[in-house]
């Protein structure tokens, strides 16, 4: 600020009115604050089951950065994977284009639709640097055609997830305030490598093998047992993991125990990025959104893994969090989020045009808290080329193509997912309607026309330097 320099006549002469214009002509006006588009933080873990965070009542799990997280903005309890596979949920994310329609529909079976631009691509073409650290897995577009890319794909979380963090550490510590804004993307692989567990651990072998059994083993789930009427997709899964041999229940239980453990490696690493934030100055202006690509079975109607659509494996973890801009430690738990919302709510909150054609919808009046508008009745979860799950507040309908048994579960009544209430004369409307629905979501996209599916590998083999899907 300038200093007045004026004698004490100077002063008496001009009086008042013109010693205050003296007064207000000699200071410099304070510059306008610029207006900047927010930084934009996307995490993600890998088969994230939905109440694996310590702050959604787990008792079994230690995240204290993700709860960190989740008291710093709002968590959405039904949020579900667009696709519960890794390959195509990760391209909705990027796309904001159902599987149907960006071509992926399998792990590293179909490619993307060439000419569909990801958020790489379209942030970049915005003025944000789009910048890549982790698993992308997205089939048919290496991430350095969209990306800045600070460390190449990872394998085996419990190796490269550090890796991730500090590259990411670093590249927040030495981001200079008020440049470019950026658009840093983490792919934790935490806790997938409950996959190598199952590969290592098959019945049979002995559990002592890496040390005596811990004593705080989590009880055996109440939707342990599944209904042998399920769909024929199902009853594969279940046939081939007889063939394997079956898991006593302490088997089971001490899955349960490391894939806990999984969980907490990946808290680990996304703490280290906050704390990086914070440290940077950052987080002020930084939407930070965490999520999964899908969850785990976790021993629920008898599963591990993922490619089917109970909420164990649909159904993921989802907070958003922006210091002063967002609602803080709120939990909601009546809004229906998809996968497909991640692109159109980054757009959104940066203040760009969206993708062309998202299907998703911009969680930002539900951040803002503006819980009173417009919101949509259901959504649409894929999987395969046919299975398809409708979700409503009260109901979720499952039906795959050419398979007569469909399922219709209460999720209020049965969260569980244990009775399937699609056969009773009584629920023949809600299965209609809800079938209904369905055909009209169906109408409603540009089905990508697929051709032959390229060879995948043998299931569980690690190609590349990739996880196993």
């Amino acid at each position: 600020m300038t200093t007045l320099r004026t004698s004490r006549r100077t002063f008496l002469k001009a009086g008042g009115a013109g010693a205050l214009s003296l007064m207000l002509a000699a200071r410099r006006a304070p510059a306008a604050p610029e207006k900047r588009p927010p930084n934009l933080l996307f995490m993600h873990t890998d088969q994230q089951h939905w109440e694996a965070v310590s702050a959604f009542g787990c008792g079994h799990v230690r995240t204290p950065a993700m709860d960190r997280l989740a008291a710093a903005g709002t968590s959405f309890s039904l949020s579900y994977s667009a696709n519960p596979v890794c390959c195509p949920a990760r391209t909705c994310w990027y796309t904001g284009r159902a599987s149907s329609e960006n071509g992926v529909i399998m792990n590293d079976a179909w490619p993307i639709a060439p000419d569909m631009p990801d958020m790489g691509q379209w942030m970049s073409a915005r003025g944000y640097d789009s910048v890549y650290a982790g698993k992308w897995h997205v089939t048919g577009r290496a991430f350095t055609q969209s990306f800045r890319v600070l460390t190449p794909g990872s394998g085996v979380g419990e190796v490269t997830d550090m890796a991730v963090s500090r590259a990411a550490e670093g590249f927040l510590r030495s981001r200079k305030a008020g440049g470019k804004p950026f658009f840093l993307n983490l792919g934790f692989l935490q806790p997938h490598d409950c996959c190598y567990w199952v590969f290592e651990h098959r019945a049979g072998t002995p559990l002592t093998r890496l040390g005596a059994i811990p004593a705080d083993l989590p009880p055996l789930p109440p939707n342990h047992g599944y209904d042998p009427n399920e769909p024929e997709l199902l009853k594969r899964r279940h046939e081939e993991k007889k063939a394997r041999g079956a898991w006593s229940a302490e088997h089971w239980r001490w899955y349960l125990w490391n894939y806990y453990r999984m969980v907490e490696m990946a808290d680990a690493e996304i703490g280290r990025v906050l704390d990086a934030l914070e440290d940077a100055g950052l987080a002020e202006n930084t939407l930070v959104i965490l999520t999964a690509d899908h969850g785990d079975g976790l021993a629920r109607h008898g599963l591990t893994s993922k490619m089917f659509l109970y909420d164990e494996a649909a159904r993921v973890p989802f907070i958003a969090a922006w210091p002063g801009r967002l609602q803080a430690g709120r939990r909601d738990e009546r809004h229906l989020v998809s996968g497909l919302d991640v692109a159109p709510t980054l757009c959104d909150l940066a203040g760009i045009d969206g993708l062309p054609k998202a299907r998703g919808l911009s969680l930002r009046p539900l951040l803002e808290g503006r819980d009173t508008a417009p919101w949509r009745e259901f959504l649409v979860s894929e999987t395969f080329r046919t299975g398809r799950m409708v979700r409503t507040p009260e109901y979720k309908y499952v039906a795959y193509a050419d398979d007569p048994v469909t399922q219709l579960f209460d999720m209020r009544a049965d969260p569980g997912e244990m009775r399937n209430l699609a056969p009773e004369a009584a629920k023949a409307d809600v299965v209609r309607d809800l079938a209904g629905r369905l055909a009209a979501w169906e109408g409603s996209l540009d089905i990508f026309p697929l051709g032959e599916p390229a060879p995948t590998g043998r299931p569980g083999k690690r190609r590349g330097g990739r996880a196993p899907a």
